[in-house]
């Protein structure tokens, strides 16, 4: 693969670990606000797939005073 002419071999696999760590936080945020009590668990997660980074500071941020989920 190619990218303006230069060759990036490794662009598959860091594609991957992105996603990886993409879906790894979506499962994160699903169970953490399930665990919670949250009606919107599942919008959590899809919303941390589609947006990536938003929706994991929006979360981090509206629940950073409730301490550990129990």
């Amino acid at each position: 693969m190619s990218l303006f002419g230069v060759s990036l071999p490794w662009s598959l696999p860091l594609t991957l670990v992105i996603y990886g760590v993409v879906v790894a936080a979506a499962a994160w945020i699903y169970r953490d606000a399930r665990a919670r009590g949250s009606r919107y668990a599942v919008v959590w997660g899809l919303s941390t797939l589609v947006f990536t980074i938003l929706p994991v500071l929006a979360y981090l941020y509206l629940h950073r005073d409730a301490g550990p989920a129990r």
